[in-house]
């Protein structure tokens, strides 16, 4: 149903792309200075465009949370265009992390032991220039998850300038570690690895137990029925002697939760450099991150909105996903009403850019030059 939904109003083409390369830590991959990792992504357009060139177009870049993939994005990628928003969708881009969906399976021999989150922001950084850039004026937005919301965060550090709003559901950046190790790198308890395992089991002797787990036992019990039919279908690998295998490796899946140290204390110490406009959407009764993650990030970051979906959970966006995609889209309408529409017209002439450039040098030059004498600069 939702995939017929989405054929009547997009064209869709799957690319695959060199992830990042090298790695942030050597252990990210098997085979250190050989292996590079592959990125899988979907790339959605309209059939039918708007014709009115006057209202400004976008790009969405949607970025999963850990044990995911590019997958449960389908629900918002159907019912976008049913909000009727004030801009035009250019693209549409949902991507799989190199250690999920059909990125791990296309990397499962070259994964190493370490996923750096930074890696996955700066792996949506370099696939949002490759796809964003080119076409015309376009204004870029990234969404993200818990680990895909401090991605999207990680991308508004990397390259202040790419996105022009950050959009983050639930992210993950300030969390509890091991007592003693000050954030060096993550350390989780017995308890809480064992509760967790328990939601990530990727083999099952038939069809029947892969179904029943999926619906029941896992992360997704709770999730609204047409993500879940599609995390079934899209995850779901069926080997010859009648068992089921998931995409995502159960080993891969538990190392995202012990790999957000020391990437955290990167982006903790950089919230400050976030140029863009971050919305932060949350649920009213989620208990995963700490109240002190949300206050960290509202008293850092420059230009900072925090939304609540009151009864969501730490999963509201697949829980919840109407309630959440109707705030997406209020925030990215509120964003572009505010814009300047200037840039959608015409390029500048020689003339208009050289005197803009004088412009631009005057002023700057003003601000930098001045009788004041030198002294070493203050850290």
């Amino acid at each position: 149903m939702m995939e017929g939904y989405i054929n009547s109003h997009y064209k869709k083409e799957t690319k695959v792309i060199d992830a990042v390369y090298p790695r942030s830590f050597d252990d990210s991959t098997l085979v250190p200075g050989k292996d590079v990792l592959s990125i899988v992504y979907d790339i959605y357009t309209l059939v039918k465009e708007t014709e009115n060139h006057l209202v400004p177009k976008v790009n969405l870049l949607f970025l999963h949370g850990s044990g995911m993939s590019r997958c449960i994005w389908e629900y918002y990628v159907a019912h976008i265009v049913d909000h009727r928003p004030n801009w035009r969708i250019n693209k549409i881009v949902l991507m799989d992390q190199v250690t999920h969906g059909d990125s791990a399976v296309l990397n499962a021999k070259k994964l190493g032991v370490n996923f750096d989150w930074v890696d996955g922001a700066r792996d949506a950084c370099k696939l949002a220039q490759n796809e964003f850039f080119g076409e015309g004026s376009t204004y870029n937005v990234v969404i993200g998850h818990s680990m895909g919301g401090f991605q999207a965060l990680s991308c508004g550090v990397l390259m202040p300038n790419l996105f022009h709003l950050i959009i983050t559901i639930e992210p993950v950046a300030l969390m509890y570690v091991g007592k003693g190790t000050k954030g060096e790198y993550t350390v989780i308890s017995r308890k809480l690895h064992r509760a967790l395992l328990s939601k990530m089991k990727d083999r099952f002797q038939s069809e029947l137990e892969y179904e029943a787990y999926m619906r029941t036992s896992s992360f997704f019990a709770k999730v609204h029925p047409d993500i879940l039919q599609r995390i079934i279908d899209f995850e779901r690998v069926a080997l010859s002697n009648g068992e089921v295998r998931t995409k995502m490796d159960q080993r891969q899946n538990i190392l995202c939760y012990m790999t957000l140290f020391p990437a955290a204390k990167w982006l903790l110490g950089s919230l400050k450099f976030i140029r863009s406009p971050v919305v932060n959407i949350l649920g009213g009764v989620s208990k995963w991150t700490p109240k002190e993650n949300q206050e960290v990030l509202e008293r850092f970051i420059l230009d900072y909105t925090q939304d609540t979906v009151p009864k969501g959970d730490h999963l509201l966006n697949i829980e919840n996903p109407e309630e959440t995609l109707s705030k997406i889209v209020c925030h990215i309408s509120r964003f572009m009403a505010s814009q300047s529409t200037n840039d959608l017209g015409r390029d500048l002439t020689v003339n208009e850019r050289r005197n803009l450039f004088n412009a631009e040098f005057n002023r700057f030059q003003a601000q930098r030059v001045d009788d004041r004498p030198m002294e070493l600069a203050k850290f």
